[in-house]
């Protein structure tokens, strides 16, 4: 069966190359004009390269229909096992414009799909499905200098996104997620909105979140500021924790009486009722200022 394809690569001028059909296999051909129309060739097509000078966009073009709906309107394969040589080459120097446009109109599927064939024997641990290098044109010698180019830019331009703008799912829930507000999820159950701006699930006995010092003593594991950009609490590397104030006890508002630099007590919930195993438990009954110590015994530091 003869099977008829068709090849849009834009209009031929005066003097292109023009590709002839034959038992499968084109030959080329000098021509002093050439249609600025479909060319249709029966059978395979082959040829060393095409190249396109015209001035309109040149096209590979298939329509699906219902019974050739897995036809792709271009399929370019690398059917070697060895070298260098990749299946598709893009390359632009053009500064004002991208290198490639990709738009898709899809409602369950990704609009670029990438799948890396793995390998069992974990053989392809230099691999990645995809790899971002940025260069820097003349700095190569000083390494200075380097592109102000982004790595990976996510936006909008016809109003925010309800979707998610990141995930990464791997383990049975959202291992980081960046929703369409900017709240981010470390960990969560899949599809679930974070609590806070930022919300971290701890998993099985890992540390939900491990700052370590470095090597300077004045440096900060963690600050934290108000509205004013006021720090109100700090973590130093010595793991001293200076706080504006300080509050033991969740429920109800904070009270400190007016106070600045101090640590304010609640009443207990629950007050002490057992000796403690090591040492004694402070806290607030009444107004009251108590202590329990090992033995059992209260005793009221400061009255009401």
């Amino acid at each position: 069966m003869t099977s008829t394809r068709r090849l849009f690569l834009g209009a031929f001028t005066a003097g292109a190359v023009t590709v002839a059909a034959g038992s499968g296999t084109a030959s080329a051909a000098e021509t002093g004009s050439q249609a600025e129309e479909d060319v249709v060739f029966a059978g395979e097509v082959k040829a060393r390269n095409f190249m396109t000078e015209a001035g309109t966009t040149s096209t590979f073009r298939t329509t699906s229909t219902a019974t050739t709906w897995k036809l792709h309107a271009l399929t370019v394969l690398q059917d070697g096992v060895a070298g260098n040589g990749v299946a598709l080459n893009i390359d632009s120097k053009n500064p004002d414009d991208s290198a490639m446009y990709l738009s898709g109109t899809e409602k369950a599927r990704g609009t670029l799909k990438i799948l890396h064939r793995g390998y069992r024997d974990a053989s392809d641990g230099g691999a990645a499905a995809v790899s971002i290098y940025l260069e820097t044109t003349g700095a190569e010698e000083d390494k200075a200098g380097g592109t102000a180019a982004q790595g990976i830019l996510v936006t909008h331009t016809t109003g925010a996104t309800k979707g998610n703008l990141i995930t990464l799912r791997n383990n049975a829930v959202d291992d980081f997620v960046v929703k369409g507000s900017g709240a981010v999820g470390i960990g969560v159950p899949i599809g679930a909105t974070p609590r806070g701006r930022v919300e971290i699930a701890q998993r099985d006995s890992l540390i939900g979140l491990l700052m370590q010092a470095n090597t300077d003593p004045d440096s900060r594991l963690v600050e934290l500021r108000d509205r004013a950009g006021t720090a109100k609490v700090r973590v130093l590397n010595s793991g001293t924790l200076a706080a504006h104030n300080a509050q033991f006890g969740v429920a109800g508002a904070e009270s400190f009486g007016g106070g600045d630099g101090v640590v304010g007590i609640r009443n207990a919930t629950t007050p002490p009722t057992t000796k403690p195993s090591n040492g004694g438990v402070l806290f607030a009954e009444g107004g009251a200022l108590k202590w329990r110590g090992s033995a059992g015994t209260v005793t009221v530091i400061a009255p009401a």
